[in-house]
């Protein structure tokens, strides 16, 4: 192993600062969904998409591998591909994804991840209390706790939100989205 250790709590604290040296925004979708300051914090999306552009006057680079285009924050941070795949080989290695959402203190309201496809795996890091992931089953609300093991839940179809929390919380999300 490269980068972590096997076990959960210590990894924890690895993955942790690993994303204290990343710069969060959010792009323009995410800002739609919640408006967090800047420097606060943010939600972005790790890895390829069919959008080759950013605005007129921007574009994407192409990825030689899947022959879509990477996103902002892969181009920034290409190191962060290896370290997710060793992550997730450690905690869920029979879990396909093609993308990982970043988050930092972006306490995402009421939502379903209408894009995706099937079962996504959620954990969260950093130093923080509360900010349960609350999912509605049933007509009933269910609380997950990410931040001691991964969860996988199927965001597509499941209503799901973010509760109030203190301190700093990241949250890094595997899934397959509908158009990569």
């Amino acid at each position: 192993m490269l980068y972590f250790t096997g076990e959960w709590y210590a990894d924890n604290v690895i993955m942790t600062s690993m994303l204290d040296e990343v710069d969060f925004y959010s792009g323009t979708e995410r800002k739609l969904m919640l408006k967090v300051p800047f420097k606060e914090g943010g939600s972005m999306l790790y890895g390829t998409t069919w959008r080759g552009y950013l605005s007129p006057t921007k574009t994407r680079t192409k990825d030689p591998e899947t022959g879509l285009y990477r996103t902002k924050v892969y181009d920034l941070h290409p190191e962060l591909k290896d370290v997710f795949k060793e992550f997730a080989d450690l905690y869920f290695p029979d879990f396909d994804y093609t993308q990982v959402q970043m988050n930092k203190n972006f306490p995402c309201p009421p939502h379903k991840d209408k894009k995706n496809i099937g079962e996504s795996v959620l954990c969260c890091f950093g130093n923080f209390t509360g900010g349960d992931t609350c999912l509605y089953v049933d007509d009933k609300i269910v609380k997950i706790n990410s931040q001691d093991k991964p969860q996988r839940f199927n965001g597509s179809q499941i209503l799901h939100w973010v509760e109030q929390y203190k301190g700093t919380r990241y949250s890094l999300v595997f899934f397959t989205n509908r158009k990569k």
